[in-house]
């Protein structure tokens, strides 16, 4: 077995760092983001850092209130985006801790949310200006755009045409209120107790057939809160999402070994001190591939597994702080295989 042969999979957080205030002090009389902007961001794509995988992130923690980009305009994508707004406090997943603004089409059409939110967005559809309307937790809240292509690509709306509809267009459900939705849809685990009611009773005895089959449970180590997406949450894209807070040493999950999915997934840890990103709070142990290569990692850190290669067991070793989860898998449902 050759020890590193999967180190490349796994890597700090900060590999991707942008420091926005550091690009508009260079800037003579422009500015790249606005005053409701994150100072600091973390992008990552998957054609330098997920081994080729379609699908790109970018994460940052706002602050302050403000529009989000300099010039107040929207923007779209030509491939599918879904954007999270979630909140810091771990010991409870429905606090955002601020209000967001959020324009949607070329109407315009306003969409306002003071709860962790995500806003689903089909290939093409224009959004934006983002404006942070309030913040009430000292913490700030999180960001987190995942988009299904290797690499981000976006075409701003000419001035004309951002300018076409009217100012802030009605609020209300709309034509595209279907795409904003609450990440209390997805909630799975709430203080350590699993929520049952998003599931059929079909889905229901599925999961308990399955737990009593392959043994498969939750441990200590597993999420206190999480929200799951699925595709159908997400307006039928191949992609799934979790988000959740961990405080609790041991292992994820009980009853398993290594696992694998056919689809390729990301996991990162993320620590929730704005002041010190990159400290995790806590520190993590995972064996990757067949050979059950460990890695241990303290600092907020995302692995790339690609579809097929085991991974697990997960286990916490000890923790000072809890901190955030968040699992990306490019597949409508959560599918899986045991050694």
């Amino acid at each position: 077995m050759t020890p590193d042969r999967h180190a490349h999979r796994i890597q700090p957080l900060t590999t991707g760092l942008i420091d926005w205030e550091e690009k508009n002090r260079s800037l003579k009389n422009a500015s790249v983001t606005g005053p409701g902007s994150a100072p600091k961001e973390v992008w990552l794509n998957g054609r330098d850092h997920f081994g080729g995988m379609e699908v790109h992130l970018s994460w940052g923690v706002h602050r302050t209130l403000g529009d989000w980009h300099a010039h107040s305009r929207a923007h779209r994508h030509p491939y599918p985006e879904c954007l999270f707004f979630v909140g810091l406090d771990t010991a409870n997943i429905h606090y955002l801790g601020a209000e967001v603004e959020i324009s949607l089409g070329k109407e315009r059409e306003v969409h306002v949310f003071n709860e962790p939110t995500v806003v689903i967005l089909p290939a093409g559809i224009p959004h934006g200006p983002i404006t942070t309307r309030r913040v009430y937790s000292p913490r700030g809240f999180g960001f987190l755009a995942l988009g299904l292509h290797a690499t981000r690509e976006i075409s701003w709306l000419e001035k004309e045409d951002d300018e076409s509809a009217p100012e802030g267009a009605p609020a209300g459900d709309g034509e595209y209120g279907r795409l904003v939705r609450s990440l209390r849809t997805g909630l799975i685990t709430e203080r350590g107790r699993p929520v049952t009611a998003r599931f059929t009773p079909e889905e229901l005895a599925a999961r308990g057939e399955f737990q009593k089959r392959t043994g498969f449970r939750p441990g200590p180590g597993s999420p206190d809160h999480m929200t799951w997406m699925y595709g159908r949450d997400l307006e039928n894209l191949d992609l799934n999402v979790a988000w959740g807070f961990s405080s609790g040493a041991g292992i994820s999950q009980r009853g398993v070994d290594a696992h694998s999915h056919p689809e390729d997934e990301i996991l990162v840890y993320l620590g929730t001190d704005p002041d010190r990103p990159d400290d995790l709070g806590a520190e993590i142990e995972i064996d990757l591939g067949e050979e059950h290569e460990r890695h241990t990692f303290n600092r907020s850190t995302f692995i790339a597994c690609p579809a097929g290669m085991p991974h697990g067991p997960i286990v916490t070793r000890w923790v000072d702080r809890p901190f955030a989860f968040l699992l990306v898998n490019l597949a409508r449902n959560v599918s899986m295989s045991f050694e």
